[in-house]
């Protein structure tokens, strides 16, 4: 009677089933096999016929299917089931496998007596995976984790091999051997090519991927506790290079990042999107790096030409943690460091200082200035105020250097809302006391279905950060605090015996570390969307969105006066009067943006079509005001100073860029894949007529895995794909000067900028004064769009089942009209005018190598990836060079090139020097040798030539991990290769003076008996060996280094421990970061920060942390 009424009903079924395109789409964990014979009976339209008693006592299914055929669908559900189908019509026949249970009952007569096995599934960090399916191989019986991730099936045979599934990661398969209890540790699933991937507007399939992208999750991001999110990047991904900041001080951690080289000449960062609002590199190390679920890098332009006109120099995607439905998770993340400087300048003490200064003296003629009575004294320290001795180092750096961090978040959610909120705190104490940073962010990501087909999604996070620093006297910059103590001798005392600071002509740095001038910074920074999903109809969706981004940054300086006083206790000279700066500015963006989706697929055609509008709106302002005299320390605001000298500042701007974008994905069967974008911008900058640029681009790819002459070769060969395409970007930026008083020039360089505060004279006398506004900048209105163009080809490769992965890159980047400011003559009375002058390129190669493995309760994985690049000057429209002190940029060279002689060694002799091109008259043995490029016989300024780039060719990054039961280890390495450190004054200090001393380099100088030093003869105001003065390839050095970035060493305490608190993890581990570093610089000279940082800089820190994970 059951099977007749199924059969009339199936029938009726069939006959009222309407057409459909009969593929599913439809992922789920542990649900029954009935619901998903349901759900694929509503997607492709076709009848079932079954005996409801086949189906009972069947395993749970997790499926995971995408536009899936319907033999696809079926094979999946059924691959566990004693299940068999068969297709007749527009109807599928489920029968039992009879063959299948007899074997089973045979084989089950046949075995030892059953027993029950339990266990835990867990990820590689050691967090519960719930929902897992966890099956006995060749039978029905099987179990679904709980929300602790623990199983526990009975009946199974001691020698059963036990199969572990998961939706996102690798299966693995466990014989048990007489074992009853399992802890079972899931890899990340490497064989689905870790299945979707964030691209421009949406996700794909990185199956599907055609262009060059590189991308990271939040498993790698939790081994590292960075303090910012570009360092989180730094070794990750191949071709994306990240250089440290100039200075190390709490609060300016982040780093510059460089996508594929330098591809222009002006502002070179990538644009940022936050969960698909746009933003730039200032918000990216505002983002909690807890909070970051995936980053996604579109390094090529057809990745990235959907982001047309601001995407010239790569694009960052950054998707933040969103809620998932179920209970409420827990997870607090907390970590404490101490700091400590990666190398500090190892300047020499007062006694040796003095003899460097009375050769130097000697070298140019002059009598020494100390006598040897005088230099015992400053050994022996017998008159420390007198003749002293002072470690201003150790003076200086005496700060805590404790940093802290707290994360708390809470996910979960029902059927129709899911929500994600986090809160965290990183309070970072420097190395110099009085410094410090504070930041706190909070996010929160909803997700509610608020009517049928209709989705509501909001992402909101706002950071707030403090910062302060001690300041001096006169400029009320922190860095020239940092420079002071730097240079300053150690003759000059600390304090005299009564108790008065020493001094030099700047004054005492440490009076004004221990004195009352101080900076303190505000930043606020907003960043939230509202949008909404409306499945209009199957597979179409509509997508508008507001976003709106906010930033308010505060800024006070104040500095203290400082009076100076002699050993007698008499006044010496006066530092002051004390003095405010105040600076307030606000800018907002405001962006809707509205998009339209359609997925539509028909046998093994499958189409993906995005069409979308942009537009936004940025505001912002600036306001400054200063004023003196202040009547004591404590009373600083503005309105308490006297009027003399005072000013205000203040101007604003507003930019606007509408855009229309599209793209088109193709692919047949997941072999042959086709991708198209195009974007058509419009921007404020621009005059009128050049404000429209158009950025198509194109992209192809072929899983060749994915043929069925590819079969024979697997799973030796698990996938195999090749790649090519080319694409247009854009750049709207011009790079303008570092002074507010022309804030607005590169905003709009197509018009005359006007200047407040000028004088015009009319009369000739000082009566005929009269204040106005003048143009300043070279307005031209015919400048339009920088345009690189990219092509690429690439090839992605997986070997032994998914174990071991490859992939290759080669790329070609030319970037045309450079926006430029021309030099166009002394006499044209404004700055230079802005023209699309130049031309860059660069080509290289990219490289990733992984493998991941277990053996049995032991896990591990690596991951190699290196780049090469080759960067060039095309064209600078005949201004070139361009020189900058020891940097020039000219065509046929790197954009970062050093400049200056080639040095041939020391000379030696008079004889040596009277044979060799003339050079100055005080030329003597000792001095630098240099190379006559000309051939005319004389050194001048026509032969400088290139020495090298400090924009490293080459880059690697090196990843290694694993895992033995509870214990877990990290290693991340990470450097460069194939570039220059030019070292300067800067890098190794000088001799001369109470303002310079010099450094342990200087001990190995050139004299008559030290005729085979490393260093030339000393040198006081003589330039001919000075590294500033005459920059030569003799102080070019190799700066290619190699570091071990991060060391983490974790434990998680056993699941039957924390179970009983009503945890569900809880690991504590160690970190240590910029722990040890192989390089050929001097030892206080760090390799990774920038070629323009130096010992004058807060210098950068390597931290030690101990820390916590836990979850419930």
């Amino acid at each position: 009677m059951k099977l007749t009424s199924l059969l009339l009903l199936m029938g009726i079924l069939q006959v009222s089933a309407k057409t459909s395109a009969q593929t599913v789409t439809w992922s789920a964990r542990a649900v029954s096999l009935q619901k998903v014979l349901n759900v694929i009976r509503q997607q492709t339209g076709y009848a079932f016929f079954y005996d409801r008693e086949d189906l009972k006592n069947t395993s749970p299914v997790t499926v995971e299917l995408k536009n899936a055929s319907l033999q696809t669908a079926m094979d999946m559900v059924l691959q566990h089931q004693s299940l068999s189908y068969e297709v007749q019509g527009n109807t599928v026949f489920i029968t039992r496998n009879e063959k299948t249970t007899k074997n089973i009952q045979s084989t089950e007569s046949n075995t030892p007596p059953p027993v029950t096995i339990s266990g835990k599934v867990v990820d590689e960090t050691g967090a519960a995976i719930p929902g897992a399916s966890v099956m006995v191989k060749g039978t029905t019986k099987g179990a679904i984790t709980t929300p602790n991730g623990e199983f526990q099936i009975a009946g199974v045979d001691e020698n059963a091999v036990i199969t572990i599934t998961s939706i996102g990661y690798t299966a693995q398969e466990i014989s048990l051997k007489g074992k009853t209890h399992l802890n079972i540790v899931l890899q990340s699933d490497v064989a689905s090519l870790k299945q979707l991937v964030v691209v421009g507007y949406g996700t794909q399939k990185k199956a599907n991927l055609t262009g060059a992208v590189s991308s990271i999750g939040s498993k790698e991001l939790a081994n590292r506790p960075v303090t910012s999110v570009s360092n989180a990047l730094q070794g990750t991904m191949p071709g994306v290079t990240v250089t440290a900041a100039k200075s190390g001080q709490p609060g300016s951690d982040g780093g510059s990042i460089r996508i594929r080289g330098i591809g222009t000449l002006n502002t070179a960062d990538p644009v940022i999107v936050i969960d698909g609002v746009v933003t730039n590199v200032s918000s990216l190390n505002n983002i909690n790096p807890d909070d970051i679920a995936s980053m996604s890098v579109l390094k090529d332009a057809a990745s990235a030409a959907i982001y047309g006109s601001r995407a010239a120099n790569g694009v960052i995607l950054i998707t933040t943690k969103q809620g998932k439905k179920g209970a409420p998770q827990v997870t607090y993340n907390a970590y404490v460091g101490k700091q400590k400087a990666t190398g500090l300048p190892d300047f020499l003490p007062s006694w040796q200082v003095a003899e460097l200064e009375n050769q130097a003296s000697i070298n140019e003629g002059s009598a020494p200035k100390y006598t040897a009575e005088q230099i015992a004294k400053y050994k022996d320290g017998s008159d420390p105020y007198n003749y002293p001795n002072t470690d201003w180092l150790g003076l200086f750096y005496k700060g805590s250097g404790i940093q802290q961090n707290h994360y708390l978040g809470v996910s979960g959610g029902s059927e129709k809302t899911q929500y994600a909120l986090s809160l965290g705190l990183f309070d970072e104490n420097g190395i110099v006391k009085e410094t410090n940073a504070k930041r706190y962010t909070t996010r929160l990501n909803v997700t509610s279905e608020v009517a049928n087909r209709v989705k509501v999604n909001a992402n909101i996070g706002f950071t707030s950060t403090g910062q302060a620093e001690p300041s001096n006297p006169y400029t009320g910059d922190f860095q020239q605090l940092v420079r002071q103590i730097n240079r300053i001798n150690p003759r000059v005392p600390y304090k005299y015996a009564n108790g008065h600071y020493g001094a030099i002509g700047d004054g005492n740095p440490m009076a004004w570390l221990e004195g009352n001038s101080k900076n303190t910074y505000s930043y606020y920074d907003l960043v939230g969307n509202v949008g909404v999903d409306w499945e209009i109809l199957k597979g179409l969706h509509f997508k508008p969105s507001l976003a709106y981004i906010m930033k308010i940054n505060h800024i006070k300086k104040f500095r203290a006066d400082q009076q100076y006083y002699n050993a007698n206790g008499d006044k010496t000279f006066y530092q002051g009067p004390s003095s405010v700066t105040d600076q307030n500015n606000f800018g907002n963006t405001v962006t809707q943006q509205a998009l339209l989706e359609y997925t539509k697929s028909f046998n093994k055609h499958n189409f993906k079509i995005l069409g979308g509008f942009s537009q936004e709106q940025t505001k912002y302002s600036f306001d400054e005001g200063y004023r003196k005299g202040f009547l004591n320390n404590e009373l600083t605001d503005l309105n308490l100073g006297g009027t003399e000298g005072q000013y205000a500042l203040n101007y604003s701007y507003e930019l606007g860029l509408r855009s229309w974008f599209g793209r088109l994905n193709y692919d047949f069967d997941g072999k042959y894949l086709l991708e198209a974008n195009l974007r058509y911008d419009g921007s404020s900058r621009f005059a009128p007529g050049n404000r429209w640029g158009t950025f198509p681009s194109f992209s192809a790819g072929w899983n060749i895995d994915r043929e069925a002459f590819f079969d024979a070769l697997k799973p030796a060969v698990s996938n195999l794909k090749l790649r090519a395409s080319w694409g247009q970007l854009g750049n709207q930026y011009v790079k303008g000067k570092d002074d507010a008083k022309y804030p607005t020039f590169p905003y709009y360089p197509y018009i005359f900028t006007a200047l407040g505060d000028q004088n015009y004279v009319f009369g000739g006398t000082a009566a005929g004064v009269v204040p106005g506004v003048a143009p300043i900048n070279g307005a031209n209105p015919d400048i339009k769009w920088e345009s690189t163009t990219e092509t690429g080809v690439g090839i992605d490769a997986g070997f032994l089942n998914g174990k071991l992965n490859f992939s290759a890159d080669y790329f070609h980047k030319k970037t045309n009209g450079i926006l430029l400011a021309v030099p166009v003559g002394a006499v044209y009375g404004f700055q230079d005018p802005v023209q699309n002058a130049g031309a860059v390129l660069n080509r290289g190669w990219e490289f990733l190598l992984s493998y991941a493995d277990n053996k049995g309760d032991f896990n591990y994985s690596a991951s190699f990836n290196t780049a090469f690049i080759h960067n060039e000057v095309l064209d600078l429209r005949g201004s070139g060079p361009i020189i900058d002190g020891y940097t020039f940029k000219q065509v046929g060279y790197p954009v970062n090139s050093i400049y200056g002689y080639v040095a041939e060694g020391i000379f030696q002799s008079k004889d040596e020097i009277k044979n060799s091109p003339f050079q100055l008259p005080t030329t003597a043995p000792g001095d630098l040798k240099y190379r006559d490029k000309d051939g005319n016989d004389t050194i001048n300024g026509a032969d400088r030539e290139y020495l090298g780039s400090y924009f490293p060719k080459v880059t690697f990054g090196l990843n290694l991990s694993a895992s033995w039961k509870n214990f877990d280890i990290g290693i991340f390495l990470q450097g460069a290769a194939g570039v220059k450190n030019y070292i300067d004054a800067g890098k190794i200090g000088a001799v001369g003076g109470n303002a310079n001393k010099p450094t342990s380099a200087f001990l190995d100088t050139w004299t008559a008996e030290n005729t085979g030093a490393s260093m030339p003869r000393t040198w006081y105001n003589y330039k001919q060996n000075d590294p500033s003065g005459t920059p030569s390839s003799f102080w070019v050095k190799d700066g290619s280094y190699l570091r071990l970035k991060n060391l983490q060493i974790g434990y998680s305490l056993p699941e039957k421990v924390i179970k009983r608190i009503g945890l569900t993890k809880l690991r504590f581990y160690y970190s240590g970061q910029n722990i040890l570093t192989f390089d050929h610089l001097y030892k206080w000279i760090d390799p990774e920060a920038s070629i323009t940082s130096s010992i004058y800089y807060y210098p950068q820190v390597k931290v030690h942390t101990f820390g916590v994970n836990v979850s419930f």
